[in-house]
């Protein structure tokens, strides 16, 4: 492939930089690729805010501009919190769940022992 600035043939390891190395233009390819990771990163943006309102936009996974790039961590960092908030939630609703009926029992069964004391 050609560069379209400078007409430099560009080997394979040329195309993997962002910038031609002879006249240092931002490569076609790479410029397209930073335009669709800047849509995509607006669309993981908007649904990722629009289901989980309460997320600061700094925390908003975004997807790198460079060639191969990996996603940012922050997004598994984000699913470890909301895990961790939902382990905690069920742990707290199976407690309640378990306890509120065993206290009724021992409320109810109290007063019937009471009241069957007290009826003699």
């Amino acid at each position: 492939m050609n560069c379209e600035t400078c007409g430099a043939t560009l080997s394979l390891e040329d195309m993997t930089r962002p910038n031609c190395p002879y006249c240092q233009n931002v490569l076609k390819h790479h410029a397209r690729a930073a335009e669709h990771a800047a849509l995509v990163n607006k669309v993981l943006s908007d649904r990722i805010g629009a289901q989980y309102p309460g997320m600061p936009p700094g925390q908003m996974p975004q997807i790198g501009y460079g060639f191969g790039a990996p996603m940012n961590p922050g997004f598994q960092q984000f699913q470890e919190q909301q895990f961790q908030g939902a382990m905690k939630r069920a742990g707290w609703i199976t407690a309640v769940s378990i306890l509120v009926p065993i206290v009724l029992l021992l409320a109810i069964g109290g007063g019937m022992v009471l009241w069957m004391l007290v009826s003699r």
